[in-house]
């Protein structure tokens, strides 16, 4: 094992789903959200954890303050697509071992998580702002509408355009999304474009 990460880092609690398991792990939400991708990085690469290189990019600002996460081997400019969403005391973080970071989407080459809490999307999120037309008649339950919005959000975030693209602007059933084993009271989902 590689410098400051242990043998069982980005392990804290693997998402069971054999095909989902080495993608996405869940964590305390106090946890050092960076860190742990540097981690599970050099993990992946198996290099030393201080080659890796992770921060944020908007693209609409420019700011690395917010925006989506990138991961990055210094010196090779090779990227790592990954992922992260924090609701309640949960962290989700994703890492995509097959993928290449920065792709325009529709090859597998781009992701996006999301968690939530079924609670704060029944208070706080209008299904007329969420659903597709198409898909208003098909959810029904506040559980159903949570997991609805996680899909749409990891969709949005694996396209690069955050919550700037309406929910209702597009489909789930037109994209790769899986959804995720989450705790009580919660739903997430795993989007790869």
């Amino acid at each position: 094992m590689h410098g400051e990460c242990s043998a069982d880092a980005g392990a804290a609690d693997p998402v069971n789903d054999p095909p989902l398991r080495e993608v996405v792990q869940r964590h305390a939400a106090t946890e050092d959200a960076d860190g742990i991708l540097r981690c599970r990085v050099a993990l992946l690469l198996d290099v030393p954890p201080g080659r890796v290189r992770v921060g944020r990019a908007c693209p609409h600002c420019g700011s690395s303050a917010h925006g989506r996460p990138w991961a990055r081997l210094d010196g090779s400019g090779r990227e790592v697509p990954v992922s992260i969403s924090r609701s309640g005391s949960h962290l989700l973080t994703a890492v995509w071992p097959g993928g290449r970071a920065g792709g325009r989407g529709g090859d597998g080459s781009r992701i996006g998580v999301d968690i939530e809490s079924v609670a704060a999307v029944a208070r706080g999120r209008e299904p007329a702002l969420v659903l597709h037309p198409s898909e208003r008649d098909a959810v029904r339950t506040d559980s159903e509408r949570a997991a609805m919005w996680c899909r749409k959000e990891a969709i949005l975030k694996a396209l690069g355009d955050g919550l700037e693209t309406p929910m209702t602007a597009i489909r789930a059933a037109d994209f790769t999304v899986h959804d995720l084993p989450a705790p009580l009271g919660f739903r997430a989902a795993l989007a790869v474009v």
